[in-house]
């Protein structure tokens, strides 16, 4: 599509979409996702979602405070905590307040709003670690990523890697790299997620940003948090001239037209996109200019519910090949993965990168929308299956149980209740009722926040 700029936004010339731009420090960061004002709806709901989650907690820690048995350790714990919480909800307020979350704008029809729904796992806090990963921690990991990602692109016979996208950026440590390191002529960085990419641009800009690391297994004297303080090894020109960009979309829509670049990288991403892999490739081969080069990095661990799209590494590479695409190199290695060095918690990932070169057009499929037709037409028949049937008759069970609680009812009385409605064995009944209560608990105790993804 052809952009024009005009007061703060761009303008499609043909079909008059706006599309705001963020004003990040020195920089301006284009939203350019495929439909802008569903999008901006979607992430006012997560950065809401954080604000309400934010306060339950800080709620829930006050409520401590008030217990008896606190003792004078646990108190300044619990107090430091709630300063650590107060405190973080100001930075991230702070960071996306240029987006302007907080505003009232008209709620568009939801079945425009489905049609470009989010992933219900691209939380506004999603991969927050990974922030401090690429700004904090220095224990080797980021150069770990970068010399696997070298070694596969060391394959290409080019004299430059040209002008470069980041597929996936997050936070934008690896793009840095790369630009620093390989000296493209142009890069941008793309990503879903706005607090990762306001994060990563206002570091790359040369600001030292303090932010709090909640680790996962924290240290002792690491319960509370951590302060870090986030900053570049060296700023980086990002102003009108300069050749590192930042945009924020959709990487399985790109925003961009045909032949744009000579080198794409996807890092940690082809794997965790709802968007199957044969649809995703062609999107690639669209992007590069004839020889460009695709370089991916990170584990293959597919997830889909759907079997068949769950591909085995050679099934990858079979896809890469099939839709215009040479392997010049594959490499496996072992990389250290989310280390803090204040978190009992990290581990070590099995990674393959390959660069693979483009030959020849692919024919590139329309992108299917994350969901089925049935939710987005609200005419379509249901279609129905025996997994929605035992999951409807679950959530059926569920919702009288807990309608059945006030205060008084034990599990015991609930069970004798619904072994009567359905004529079941009370004994079966508790044990069924129970599970539902330990799962609404877990669920209650494990809701998503910073650093707990």
């Amino acid at each position: 599509m052809a952009l024009s700029q005009t007061q703060g936004k761009l303008c499609c010339t043909s079909c008059k979409s706006e599309y705001p731009l963020i004003c990040c420090g020195e920089t301006s960061i284009p939203w350019l996702y495929p439909k802008p004002e569903a999008a901006l709806l979607e992430w006012t709901a997560r950065y809401r979602g954080f604000l309400q989650h934010n306060a339950s907690e800080y709620n829930r820690l006050n409520r401590a405070l008030a217990t008896a048995h606190t003792s004078s350790k646990s108190w300044q714990r619990i107090s430091a905590t709630l300063n650590t919480l107060r405190e973080h909800r100001q930075q991230v307020v702070s960071i996306l307040q240029p987006i302007g979350f907080d505003s009232d704008d008209l709620v568009p029809p939801v079945t425009r709003v489905l049609n470009d729904k989010l992933p219900r796992n691209q939380g506004l806090s999603s991969y927050a670690s990974n922030v401090f990963r690429d700004w904090a921690w220095e224990n080797g990991e980021n150069e770990a990523l970068f010399d696997a990602t070298e070694t596969v692109l060391n394959a290409d016979s080019r004299a430059s890697v040209g002008a470069v996208l980041t597929l996936g950026a997050g936070a934008c440590r690896l793009p840095y790299d790369i630009h620093r390191r390989c000296s493209p002529t142009l890069s941008i960085a793309l990503d879903l997620n706005p607090l990762l990419l306001l994060i990563g641009s206002r570091i790359i800009q040369g600001e030292h940003l303090p932010l709090y690391e909640f680790p996962i297994a924290p240290l002792e004297n690491h319960a509370t948090g951590v302060l870090q303080e986030c900053q570049a090894p060296a700023r980086l020109r990002t102003s009108r001239g300069g050749n590192f960009q930042f945009v924020l979309g959709d990487a399985t829509r790109p925003p961009f037209a045909s032949n744009s670049f000579d080198t794409v990288v996807t890092p940690w991403f082809i794997d965790i996109i709802p968007q199957d892999l044969c649809v995703f490739v062609p999107q690639v081969n669209r992007l590069l200019a004839k020889d460009g080069v695709w370089v991916n990095t990170g584990s293959l661990n597919f997830s889909h519910e759907d079997p068949c799209r769950c591909y085995s590494e050679d099934e990858v590479l079979d896809i890469v090949e099939k839709h215009g695409f040479e392997i010049l190199a594959v490499n496996h290695r072992k990389v250290p993965y989310l280390q803090s060095p204040h978190s009992a918690h990290g581990r070590v990932e099995q990674i393959v990168s390959f660069a693979a070169k483009k030959r020849f057009d692919a024919t590139t499929p329309e992108p299917a929308p994350y969901l089925p037709d049935w939710l987005l037409d609200t005419s379509r028949p249901i279609p129905s299956s025996p997994d929605q049937v035992v999951t409807s008759s679950a959530h059926l069970l569920t919702a009288q149980v807990l309608s059945a609680i006030d205060g008084k009812r034990s599990i015991e009385a609930i069970g004798k209740l619904v072994s009567r409605e359905y004529n079941l064995d009370v004994d079966e009944c508790i044990h069924a009722i129970t599970r539902i209560l330990v799962d609404a608990y877990e669920d209650r105790n494990s809701a998503e926040y910073w650093g707990h993804s």
